[in-house]
């Protein structure tokens, strides 16, 4: 025969862990709702900084939302703007992830097609950089790229005006340097 206070004891303790296991759905839930609430608080802002074009704060709010609740679709936008902004490498990643996570996404086909024009594009640009290094374009130079080298090709000219003008006049003087004589017949202005 089994005792009053055991009796207790004994539904109690069966009770228990059943009212434990049945709480902690309840905690999870409330947290997934609450999870759920920043996601979309993010999201909505996100959509409004993309809408306007600010697609580097946009990104903040879309990867704060992914952060929030691990939504696939929410990489998908990350992606976006990735890709608004040219950043090629995380466009691309973003959109494979999301596509490894949601293989069942009703836009996968065009997202392919992004990703493969996306490839295409960073590949030309790679190559747009190559052919730049290998073959340098000349830049005009302004009177600041020329620094000194600049001041030393007119003073350098100043010079030599003024060696021929000094040239002249002493030539051209009455009882100057008289032209020397040479066997390729020097002609005489003077005389």
């Amino acid at each position: 025969m089994i005792r009053p206070g055991t009796a207790f004891v004994l539904t109690l303790a069966l009770a228990l862990p059943v009212t434990t296991v049945a709480r902690v759905p309840c905690a999870r839930a409330e947290q997934d709702d609450a999870d759920l609430a920043r996601a979309r608080k993010h999201f909505k802002r996100g959509e409004k900084l993309f809408a306007l074009g600010r697609f580097a704060e946009a990104l903040d709010a879309y990867e704060a939302a992914f952060e929030a609740k691990a939504l696939p679709d929410f990489l998908f936008n990350v992606g976006q703007c990735h890709r608004n902004l040219g950043d090629y490498d995380q466009a691309i990643f973003s959109y494979r992830k999301y596509l490894k996570l949601r293989p069942d996404a009703h836009n996968r086909a065009a997202v392919k097609k992004l990703i493969a024009r996306l490839e295409q594009e960073r590949e030309d640009k790679r190559n747009q950089r190559r052919t730049k290094t290998l073959v340098p374009t000349p830049t005009p130079q302004t009177q600041d790229d020329r620094g000194v080298s600049g001041w030393w090709y007119v003073g350098g000219s100043a010079a030599v005006v003024a060696v021929t003008l000094g040239a002249v006049v002493l030539l051209s003087s009455d009882g100057g340097p008289a032209i020397p004589d040479s066997d390729l017949g020097n002609l005489d202005f003077g005389k």
